[in-house]
């Protein structure tokens, strides 16, 4: 009556907690980064060393950019678990559900190189030219059609011809003027970028309406590449230069693990809270300009620093401690009542027994008397003597002894006056002996 239930209680908080615990973290991971000679590449190389020394291993994969790496994301066979992409080559809304954004880890400008002597500062002066947008798959490409379409240069529009073309290819073709202009969208410090600064008749565009930008595409913010930055001794760029940049991020599925949530942001912590060209000392990583909705871990993780048990405990470790204390917590919290309660409980329980007996006896003691039909008082007498029997088999705690003994005296004193009323004489004798 009393354990049954505190053990089917038990185990149904049991059942509760363990359907919110997570499986142990997976010792392997797959990063989706870009080509070996890209960018993402390389800094997906400084997050395996903190993956390893964690006890995890991050396998990085060469793909063909970051609209590559969406679709990736997007088929759970594809093995890849984590990918850089950058802010803007999504794809549609409908066609990203399931995935998140863990960390904004940088920023990349969109880079744009022009040839002529006319300057070029905005986008719609582009028109009827030839222009390398980027290679099929890659994110720039995304990039450069979206800001071309909002400037109105197209094919149909102006007899604008657009080249899948970037990276080296795209400054090749550029210096061999079999092309006009050319897109990036890639840390100003790339070799690529310092080449094309020191090649004459290549200029680099600075946005007059960088501003603009950051508020029709909320994921773009203006950012400035101040004169000298990419090589000081050749002050490259000759004059600080007015760009439009979208933050590189790290992606999930929505079911990535909280663990390795927790690993990505530490390793963008160590690995990008630097400084760079475009941007002051921690402020990256963080959770802002993604067309991404952000994990909610990823945003934890972010505002706060490590627990003691991840400063102090090797990641395997503490990841296992987490997991039992989201599991032995609430177990607590319903065990600690039961605990308090099942003593009295039991108590009650046992009292309930004992008075039920109580009040029985009183009921004999009460419509029986010395007038009463013989035949009556023998059968309180049978009662009260199985009733006495039936206390010497009770089990009860022995906190309840001296209830049971006061109980069984009321009994052994009532049966004597309903045995005395029966034969007075017999019992009196008896009695005196």
């Amino acid at each position: 009556m009393v354990f049954v239930p505190v053990f089917l209680a038990v185990l149904l908080a049991f059942g509760i907690t363990w359907h919110f615990v997570q499986p142990a973290p997976p010792t392997h991971v797959i990063i989706g980064t870009g080509p070996k000679q890209g960018v993402y590449y390389a800094m997906a190389q400084k997050y395996v060393e903190y993956f390893r020394a964690n006890g995890v291993t991050l396998e990085v994969r060469e793909t063909g950019g970051s609209v590559d790496n969406f679709s990736l994301l997007k088929q759970p066979d594809s093995g890849v678990d984590v990918a850089l992409v950058q802010a803007g080559s999504s794809p549609p809304e409908d066609q990203r559900k399931g995935i998140e954004a863990v960390a904004g880890i940088y920023y990349e400008p969109v880079i744009v190189f022009y040839r002529g002597d006319t300057a070029i500062t905005r986008l719609p002066q582009l028109a009827g030219k030839k222009i390398a947008i980027g290679a099929e798959g890659s994110g720039v490409r995304v990039m450069a059609q979206m800001l071309l379409s909002d400037a109105g240069v197209s094919a149909k529009a102006d007899g604008s011809t657009l080249i899948d073309l970037g990276g080296d290819a795209a400054a090749d073709a550029l210096e061999a003027r079999q092309i006009d202009s050319a897109f990036y969208v890639i840390a100003p410090d790339a070799p690529v970028i310092a080449r094309l600064l020191a090649t004459p008749g290549v200029h680099m565009m600075s946005f007059d309406n960088a501003h603009a930008y950051g508020r029709l595409h909320p994921f773009l913010s203006p950012t400035t590449l101040y004169r000298g930055s990419v090589d000081i001794k050749k002050n490259l760029p000759d004059t600080d230069i007015d760009l439009i940049a979208a933050p590189t991020t790290l992606a999930v599925r929505d079911t990535a693990h909280s663990a390795i949530i927790q690993l990505l942001v530490r390793a963008a912590q160590e690995a990008n809270r630097g400084a760079t060209l475009l941007s002051d000392p921690g402020v990256f990583p963080n959770a802002l300009g993604s067309e991404l909705p952000f994990n909610y871990d990823a945003r934890y993780f972010l505002q706060n620093p490590p627990s003691i048990l991840h400063r102090t405990l090797p990641f395997w470790l503490a990841s296992m401690i987490d997991r039992l204390i989201i599991l032995i917590l609430p177990l607590l919290v319903v065990l600690i009542p039961l605990f308090r309660l099942t003593p009295a409980a039991l108590n009650w329980r046992t009292q309930r027994k004992l008075l039920a007996r109580y009040k029985r006896v009183r009921q004999i003691e009460q419509t029986l008397s010395a007038n009463s039909p013989v035949f009556a008082l023998r059968a309180g007498v049978d009662e009260l003597t199985k009733m006495d029997d039936d206390l010497t088999k009770l089990k009860l705690p022995t906190s309840s002894s001296k209830d049971l003994y006061d109980l069984r005296n009321s009994v052994e004193y009532v049966r004597a006056r309903l045995e005395h009323w029966i034969e007075p004489e017999t019992t009196a004798a008896s009695v005196a002996q």
